[in-house]
């Protein structure tokens, strides 16, 4: 039977418990050699799976045929503000990958 990945484990276990018992299963200090981004500020974005992952940003386009974004869109246009925020954001971050894609 194939392990589970090592990074992937401690991974789900910090998002699926509560914040207190999340600590205890902190990102490894080895590099996991399959980062997955996310942003962690205006310039930097890190990997989910080890403290190593750390990048410069790189916008990120919109896929309009993904669930996640159908949903947000959907969530935001009935007013919901987090939603809106959201989508706000991710409206920026899309006109900024199309400007650089076009330099």
């Amino acid at each position: 039977m194939a392990r589970w990945p090592h990074y992937r484990l401690r991974t789900w276990l910090r998002e699926h418990l509560p914040v207190p018992l999340a600590y205890l299963f902190p990102a490894g200090s080895k590099d996991c050699g399959r980062h997955e981004w996310f942003r962690n500020d205006e310039n930097t974005d890190i990997c989910w799976h080890c403290t190593v992952g750390e990048r410069e940003h790189i916008p990120a386009r919109i896929d309009p045929t993904s669930e996640a974004w159908q949903w947000l869109s959907e969530s935001a246009k009935e007013g919901n503000p987090s939603s809106q925020k959201i989508v706000k954001r991710m409206i920026a971050e899309d006109a900024e990958a199309r400007r650089i894609a076009a330099a």
